[in-house]
C-alpha cells in the first residue's frame, strides 16, 4: 500500500475550503428551488417568496451590518 500525501500551503487550503463552502450553499440553494418550486422570477409571487426568505435569512442571523458606505467597500474587496 502507498502513502499518497501531498504538501499545500495554507492559503491553497484556505482558496479550496472557501470554494467547497461556496459550492455547498450553491447546491443547498438549487436543492431549495427545486423542492420549493421557486415562482417566475419577478412575479408578484416571487417577490413574496424571496421577502420570506430574506426575513428567514435575517432571523438566522444571516447578514452582515456595515456602519458606513467605506466599511462595505472594505468588506467587499476581501471576498474575491
Amino acid at each position: 500500500m502507498s502513502n499518497n500525501t501531498v504538501t499545500i500551503d495554507a492559503k491553497t487550503l484556505e482558496r479550496i475550503l472557501s470554494r467547497l463552502d461556496g459550492l455547498a450553499q450553491e447546491v443547498k440553494e438549487l436543492k431549495e428551488k427545486l423542492i420549493m418550486k421557486e415562482p417566475v422570477l419577478g412575479s408578484d409571487e416571487w417577490w413574496e417568496w424571496s421577502d420570506e426568505k430574506a426575513l428567514g435569512e435575517i432571523k438566522k442571523g444571516n447578514y452582515t451590518e456595515f456602519g458606513s458606505a467605506k466599511d462595505m467597500v472594505s468588506y467587499l474587496k476581501t471576498l474575491k
